[in-house]
């Protein structure tokens, strides 16, 4: 029956349509987040406290982490207010935090600290995850564009990241531990206030 082959077909034909549809889009966030990265944006450096910021981060995805039976734990100290560009900020936190919560597929412990550093005149904002971890053969290669460990990670995230951080002067590092988890540190410099 001809019919019966042509609705076979069209089935067929439908199911390729939805995976190129699928594709496009992906491609397209990539070409996006490529976009994103390689447009030159200069941070818009305000006064602000970054504490209030990493506590505005998490409330965006506490839904997904408490979903995703990841215990938050917060060791805030305070912090001297930073010149930095909030919305960059909130990006570096975001993409930290989903990246943490994605390592830990059965649950966890997400582990946020803040520190300030008067010596060295620097803050520095840890995010810590008791996930999967990661190999030793890639921790060099984490800040690499289109490098990811997750199946459907595009590889642009970290280096998203790393470029906002050294935007602002500062720089990150990771420890990591296969099994264990791992830590992502940044660190950033305390300008002076400008006196004119």
């Amino acid at each position: 029956d001809q019919g019966q082959y042509g609705q076979e077909e069209i089935a067929k034909y439908k199911g390729f349509l939805n995976t190129m549809r699928r594709e496009v889009e992906r491609t397209t966030a990539i070409v996006r987040n490529l976009l994103d990265f390689t447009r030159p944006k200069e941070p818009d450096r305000r006064t602000m406290n970054l504490v209030e910021v990493i506590e505005e981060s998490l409330a965006l995805i506490s839904n997904k982490l408490s979903l995703a039976n990841i215990e938050v734990v917060k060791l805030l100290n305070p912090l001297p207010e930073v010149q930095a560009d909030q919305a960059h900020m909130k990006q570096v936190f975001l993409n930290l935090f989903i990246n943490a919560s994605e390592a830990m597929e059965e649950g966890g412990t997400l582990t946020i600290r803040s520190d300030y550093h008067p010596d060295a005149n620097t803050v520095t904002v840890s995010v810590r995850d008791t996930g999967t971890g990661i190999e030793e053969k890639d921790l060099a290669r984490v800040f690499d564009p289109f490098f990811s460990t997750k199946k459907k990670g595009t590889g642009l995230g970290l280096m998203i990241v790393q470029r906002i951080v050294r935007a602002h002067g500062g720089r990150i590092d990771l420890e990591s531990h296969v099994g264990r988890g791992t830590v992502f540190r940044i660190w950033l410099p305390l300008y002076e206030k400008q006196t004119r």
